[in-house]
């Protein structure tokens, strides 16, 4: 194997090309070197395998080093595109032509960065041109957002987020956490003139001491009784305007670290509402929180006084260094020797700090990611008497984070004394070197003791750098984590020019729709219909069939893999998202209720909604009546989640919130699979007053609910086996529908007996 090939191909993931597989590449690109190659590793079923692609001019190698034959050929013509679909487990490679599948390779994490770096040569291969080496500015090289490369490390971006998560600590961060200051251009630049003022008064009574010594305190002379108390006065005066500074600086430091703090806060929620859905599957709930409340707190120290502190802790070394070298050089010098091991103690603290303080905020997301999870699921914990095991799960992972803050404290606290011990030895050696000087009068005593009074001055700043470095290190930490959620670009958005629907008529039409969360399952396939307007449909299948997955895209929770859907003939990825969701209505089968009234989670979609029209809409979702006999009437609070009232009830008022929203698009999703027979039938009659005049898409594992719609459509296993009207399905008896009716039929029969 020549060196060269081993340079290009081998390193940081542990393999080379075979000499097989680079001979086979060689000869079916005709002699060509391999500009960039890849290796699938996962193949048919899911198994591991071994599948090369390598890049030859403008053509893509498939090479099976099992084969006997030379590797295949793949064309990249202008028209091709590349892409790579991210998912948890395995990623694609895809070669799609004419919005037609060529080929698709699978891979684990492991091939990820050459795959990475194998998608840009193909990209610069089709272009003909070497602007491949850079993405467009939106990130994406096409509509799909999953194919982003990190310029650093050349690995895929996770299609979560925007800024590369293995990169962003190597960024300027605590830098861009400034930028957040300028807003707030007086209230800093009061409280950092007070600092500094602050710190030049600091340099005044060590002279001042001086002079009082040296040139007033002489025994004897009563002549200079009036420069002393003059002096004095002076010192005194110094002292007031320190307290002074003090008092701003604090005061408008502490308010500029909690407005920046309070920007971070808002604008960090204000973008997770934008993030799509992909997002919030992928990071845990409680992690969330916590960088939202926890992280942009922990900010405000370092916004408030970090920042201030080291400056007027460089700018009083500095100002010692000079008035210290301008009275005794050889002093001043002296002063310096211990600064040089210090800073390489502290070069190797701050890196270990830096592993430590990304360990404990991980851990610590764990613990209160099992918060977010327990806690509203308490009632589940408490009817399976699982107390106990939860109180020891949450104890396991604040051990964690125990365990963690500990080796943290261990490292801080060691470091510590080192340079405690270095300063110390600084100043032993001055007065080393200053005593029998002092002794011999070559220097004064005032000289001395200003000079004593100086050291402590500069070697106070110097430690409080060091206490500054772990401020630096949880700041920087924090910050990462916040700004990764502000980075993260929405993979669903409205595009530039898109198309406007104030009204909507309803027509909604499905062509060949294909779609996957994770790139290797396909939840729907090739699906096709089209509804008109005003038509009701029901939809139905075996579980998993991707039912509720066909509403989402409905609604573009998450945007097709294939395929369109289109809405009045135009495109869902065309229309102004804010416009298209604001035209569809939703029913879920868990309806959710946020901690507030009754009337305010009716006008959850219509704050403006006079109290006249949230009742007329609960009188026609048939909730107004227990309304009315709840303890405060609409002003009733239902508690966190609505848990205070029963399924039903909740579910009555969900109904009454999409009849206020006044939807064009109407979505039913298992809206009575889970109440008495009474309250289904009130349920059914607000139903049947809202669907009127609506576009309806219902869902239900309860057929009979579907017998009022105007045609069904029966979902298996991602595709549309089936699609008519309840009788014409049922005369179908080999049909899926036909044979869901007999087995719930059973069920109903058993249940009677």
């Amino acid at each position: 194997m020549s060196d060269k090939k081993s340079n290009v191909f081998s390193g940081d993931l542990g393999w080379e090309p075979p000499d097989r597989v680079m001979a086979m590449a060689r000869a079916a690109g005709r002699g060509g070197e391999p500009k960039s190659l890849a290796m699938a590793d996962i193949g048919a079923g899911g198994r591991f395998g071994q599948t090369w692609l390598a890049l030859v001019d403008h053509e893509l190698i498939v090479v099976d080093p099992t084969a006997t034959h030379a590797g295949r050929t793949l064309s990249l013509a202008k028209d091709t595109e590349v892409s790579v679909v991210e998912g948890r487990g395995a990623s694609r490679f895809r070669l799609v032509r004419d919005g037609q599948l060529i080929e698709e390779f699978r891979y684990s994490r492991r091939q990820a960065k050459r795959f990475g770096e194998l998608q840009r040569h193909c990209e610069q291969a089709i272009k003909g041109d070497g602007e491949g080496d850079s993405l467009p500015a939106d990130g994406t090289s096409r509509r799909d957002s999953s194919q982003k490369i990190c310029d650093e490390c050349g690995r895929l971006i996770p299609d979560w987020t925007e800024a590369c998560p293995r990169c962003l600590q190597k960024r300027k961060i605590l830098w861009r956490l400034i930028g957040y200051a300028k807003p707030y251009k007086v209230t800093a630049t009061i409280g950092f003139a007070s600092a500094m003022v602050l710190t030049l008064l600091m340099l005044v009574p060590p002279v001042l001491t001086r002079r009082l010594i040296d040139d007033v305190l002489t025994p004897g002379r009563t002549d200079l009784t009036w420069w002393m108390w003059t002096l004095l006065g002076i010192l005194g005066g110094v002292i007031l305007l320190r307290v002074v500074c003090i008092r701003l600086r604090l005061r408008m430091l502490a308010q500029l670290g909690e407005s920046v703090s309070h920007d971070l806060r808002t604008q960090a929620y204000a973008h997770l509402q934008r993030l799509s859905l992909t997002f919030f599957s992928k990071k845990p709930t409680g992690q969330l929180i916590s960088r939202i409340s926890h992280d942009t707190d922990r900010l405000w120290d370092f916004i408030a006084f970090g920042v201030v502190n080291v400056v007027t802790a460089m700018a009083t070394v500095l100002g010692v260094c000079v008035v210290m070298f301008w009275t005794a050089p050889v002093l001043g010098a002296l002063t310096l020797v211990p600064i040089p091991v210090g800073i390489v103690i502290t070069y190797f603290h701050t890196r270990r700090m830096r592993r430590f303080f990304r360990r404990i905020w991980r851990k610590w997301s764990k613990m209160t990611a099992q918060l977010s999870d327990t806690i509203p699921g308490v009632r589940v914990v408490k009817a399976f008497t699982q107390e106990g095991r939860e109180v020891e799960k949450f104890t396991r992972r604040s051990r964690d984070v125990l365990d963690e803050a500990n080796m943290l404290h261990d490292e801080w606290t060691g470091y510590w004394p080192k340079i405690t011990l270095l300063l110390q030895m600084g100043n032993l050696i001055i007065w080393a070197y200053a005593g029998p000087r002092i002794l011999s009068a070559e220097f004064t005593l005032g000289t001395f003791v200003m000079f004593t009074a100086l050291v402590w001055m500069f070697y106070g700043p110097i430690e409080e750098l060091g206490m500054m470095n772990r401020m630096f290190q949880r700041a920087a930490t924090s910050a990462q984590r916040v700004f990764e959620i502000i980075d993260t670009s929405p993979t669903i958005y409205t595009k530039a020019g898109a198309v406007r629907r104030p009204r909507m008529e309803g027509r909604v039409t499905f062509e060949n729709v294909t779609f996957t969360y994770d790139s290797i399952k396909r939840v729907l396939q090739d699906v096709s219909f089209d509804v008109a307007p005003g038509e009701m449909i029901g939809l139905a299948g075996p579980s998993g069939g991707g039912k509720t997955t066909l509403v989402n895209l409905i609604c573009r929770f998450y945007d097709v893999v294939q395929g369109r859907i289109l809405i009045d003939g135009v495109d869902v990825r065309d229309l102004d998202l804010h416009e298209l969701r604001s035209q569809i209505g939703i029913v879920l089968q868990e309806p959710f209720l946020f901690s507030g009234t009754i009337a305010e989670n009716i006008a959850y979609g219509r704050h403006e909604a006079t109290m006249e029209e949230i009742i007329a809409a609960a009188q026609a979702a048939n909730a107004h009546d227990f309304i009315v006999g709840s303890s405060d009437g609409y002003d009733t609070v239902v508690g966190e989640r609505g848990q205070t009232l029963s399924g039903g009830e909740r579910q009555r008022i969900s109904i009454a919130r999409a009849i206020l929203h006044d939807p064009r698009v109407l979505i039913l999703d298992e809206a009575t699979s889970s109440v008495d027979t009474e309250t289904e039938k009130k349920i059914q009659e607000a139903i049947a007053r809202l669907i009127s005049g609506r576009t309806t898409f219902a869902i239900a594992h309860r057929l009979s609910t579907l017998r009022t719609a105007n045609r069904l459509i029966i979902l298996d296993k991602g595709k549309v086996v089936q699609i008519g009207t309840h009788e014409e399905l049922l005369a179908d008896e080999k049909g899926t529908y036909a044979r869901l009716q007999r087995i719930q039929s059973e069920i109903q029969s058993m249940f009677a007996v």
